[in-house]
């Protein structure tokens, strides 16, 4: 059991080697449905890319959790565990503090992108200081610049102006746009 589930888990990660087409067909049509939908009504928007920033924080730092517990002899360990319960942390946070007479929207962005920015500092520091057992690993290195960025962009955003939301759209449109092409590459290396 524990095979299949190793094996349903490798198939579907994305952006790795053997990844199936259509996974990544799927996320490309969601990503730019989502884009679409913060583009034509960025205010409405904004509580959603919330929430769902803080859902994919979560179930990212869980797995930072499950991982620093899991090899605990590797030089990442501590600092996965550590990242992974600062972003549970501020994830549970801003999906509580949703309900209405909580932080409010402001208060909840706000604790949302000083929390982005920690799990991103956090990681750009385990990156440096697990050089040497691990290597450098440059997909990492983008994660978490493109974590503090988003971070950075919450965090100085103001409850009224939209083109910050806009740009969110516009990037998930072209990120979109890029795993549709990555689909179709992987569906015609299959087909060969």
């Amino acid at each position: 059991m524990q095979h299949v589930a190793k094996q349903v888990a490798r198939e579907t990660v994305p952006w790795k080697a053997g990844q199936s087409w259509w996974v990544v067909g799927i996320e490309g049509i969601v990503a730019l449905a989502i884009g679409v939908y913060i583009v034509s009504n960025p205010i409405e928007a904004s509580d959603g890319i919330r929430f769902l920033i803080a859902v994919v924080l979560l179930v990212d730092s869980a797995g930072q959790i499950v991982d620093g517990f899991r090899v605990r002899g590797a030089p990442s360990s501590p600092w996965e565990t550590l990242r992974g319960g600062v972003g549970a942390t501020v994830a549970i946070l801003t999906l509580l503090s949703a309900r209405p007479n909580d932080l409010g929207n402001s208060g909840a962005r706000q604790v949302l992108a000083v929390g982005l920015l920690a799990y991103g500092v956090l990681g750009i520091l385990a990156l440096f200081v697990t050089f040497r057992g691990s290597g450098f690993n440059v997909a990492a290195a983008i994660a978490n610049v493109l974590t503090i960025v988003l971070g950075i962009l919450l965090l100085t955003a103001s409850p009224a102006d939209t083109a910050g939301t806009r740009l969110l759209g516009l990037a998930a449109i072209v990120g979109g746009i890029a795993l549709l092409v990555y689909s179709w590459m992987l569906r015609g290396r299959t087909a060969s």
